[in-house]
């Protein structure tokens, strides 16, 4: 197959319809059973064109029958009234039986000119749609080749990504979008299924909020009978640690995703909270601090309550002290990668607030450095201003994805928005944004960063290649709302509405 720059320069000249360096046939044939390229021989062509002569007589036409139609029914709704009326019933039985039968009859005529005519339409629209195709045409070699509507849009994707594939087989390239929307689909389908179940079991919680964590959950757990339930169980044994159901729903996500039963796990997360309560963390506040503390168990069974202590000497957030103080990096250059983002979001012009906070906590806990994402993420929440009033921490997580370019990042999460729209009916275009953004979260860069899909897999794991796999990273589910007294944030002062959460998947060493 030809090379991605190839095909996107050809796709591109296809739409001018101006081909002046044509693909190899077999290239075009392989675009053409991709469906991105129609083809004709000059015999069909030239066919389709003598069908289109009679276009105009066509339409005329079927207006006229589709006006004969409407009088017959108008007739016949006449006759009908004339058949019910009171001067029907003074007829004889025989007059009776006879207006009955032509009614029938009438009917009958009606039903068969009904047929013939959704037959002519449906011919005569066929004839447009191949007016509309025989205009994008354009003769290359020996045949003609059109642009369809989905290869319009390949392009268009295509153009965003050749910064990484211009050289590569557009084969594989395919092959790997193509797994990329499966995922996607498979994700927004089973986290319809985890909805379905959360919103019966916790009616009283945003149903924004139970989207996002449904597909959280259904990236660290792909079946809904064992995760919901699970979830379920988590949320109601967090009921006598705190009566904020930001902070319940936070933390059952994280209940949810560790290793063995969650009885178990309870007395642990009630110690935490208590322990990170005496560090500084308000009682409202504690339940979603110890569960996060809980998730950075380190391997030897010890928990980073000390180190969450020290970083809530550096920011005022709790959720990101605790994000901090977790991730297993040296505590000196976290906290200088941290400080550096947070100025440069001053120097942005952003008052503090728990949004400038968690978004630096986030950039640095994936090893970034101002200097290496400033411009990709400056250009992300331009992009996301058009659906968020807050747009800073959602750019920050789609910025943490280090392989992709921020046209191509936002590009993704325009998919993943498209898929999880046709499911998660009902939540405005704010809500379906960071649900997307949930969605993109955790994309695999083995298979960003090439096309190879055939990365080992986690022991453990389905050793089908997936695209989006879990991350050891937060993630807030950043649903807007307006504004609000956040109930996780000791900045003070009135934040940005969004509840914090956690991303399906939580494997893989990192913690600690």
């Amino acid at each position: 197959m030809a090379s991605c720059k190839q095909v996107g320069d050809f796709l591109g000249q296809l739409g001018a319809k101006a081909v002046t360096t044509a693909l190899p046939d077999p290239a075009i044939d392989r675009l053409g059973e991709l469906g991105l390229v129609a083809l004709c021989t000059p015999e069909q062509f030239a066919s389709v064109r003598q069908q289109l002569a009679s276009l105009d007589a066509q339409q005329q036409a079927l207006a006229e029958e589709q006006y004969a139609r409407l009088q017959a029914d108008r007739e016949l709704r006449q006759d009908v009234a004339r058949d019910h009326s009171v001067l029907f019933h003074l007829h004889g039985k025989d007059r009776q039986a006879a207006d009955r039968q032509q009614e029938a009859a009438a009917r009958a005529r009606e039903q068969a000119i009904d047929a013939d005519l959704t037959a002519k339409e449906q011919a005569f629209n066929d004839l447009v749609a191949r007016r509309a195709m025989l205009d994008t045409m354009t003769p290359v070699g020996a045949r003609y080749v059109g642009l369809t509507p989905a290869g319009a849009a390949a392009a268009r994707d295509l153009a965003v990504r050749m910064y990484r594939f211009a050289d590569a087989d557009f084969d594989a390239y395919a092959a790997q979008l193509a797994q990329i929307d499966r995922e996607l689909l498979g994700l927004a389908a089973s986290g319809a299924s985890y909805f379905a179940g959360l919103s019966t079991g916790i009616p009283e919680a945003d149903r924004a909020y139970l989207w996002a964590i449904s597909v959280g959950l259904a990236k660290s757990q792909s079946d809904p009978q064992v995760g919901g339930p699970r979830f379920l169980s988590a949320y109601g044994a967090t009921a006598p640690l705190s009566h904020n159901t930001e902070n319940r729903l936070m933390a059952s996500e994280i209940l949810t995703s560790l290793p063995g039963p969650v009885t178990e796990a309870m007395p642990l997360l009630g110690q935490l909270v208590h322990d990170v309560h005496r560090a500084g963390v308000p009682h409202e506040s504690a339940l979603g601090v110890g569960a996060i503390v809980l998730f950075g168990r380190r391997a030897d069974g010890s928990f980073a309550t000390e180190n969450v202590a020290g970083f809530l000497r550096l920011t005022r957030s709790f959720e990101s002290a605790a994000l901090l103080g977790i991730v297993n990096q040296p505590a000196e250059a976290l906290a200088g990668r941290f400080q550096a983002f947070r100025g440069m979001f001053t120097s942005w012009g952003y008052a503090p607030s728990e949004d400038t906070e968690l978004a630096s906590a986030y950039l640095a806990v994936a090893e970034l450095a101002p200097g290496e994402v400033d411009a990709k993420l400056a250009i992300l929440t331009r992009g996301l201003l058009a659906y968020l009033q807050y747009p800073l921490v959602a750019g920050a997580i789609l910025a943490s994805i280090p392989t992709l370019e921020a046209n191509e990042t936002l590009n993704v999460v325009e998919k993943a928005y498209g898929v999880v729209g046709r499911q998660a009916v009902g939540l405005s275009q704010t809500e379906l944004i960071c649900v997307a953004i949930r969605m993109v979260h955790g994309l695999r860069n083995e298979l960003v960063g090439t096309l190879d899909a055939t990365a080992t897999a986690a022991a453990g794991a389905a050793t089908t290649p997936r695209a989006f796999v879990p991350r050891p990273m937060f993630l807030p589910v950043v649903i807007a709302h307006g504004a609000y007294y956040s109930t996780f944030s000791g900045v003070g002062g009135v934040h940005p509405g969004h509840v914090h959460g956690l991303p399906g998947g939580f494997g893989g060493a990192g913690v600690g």
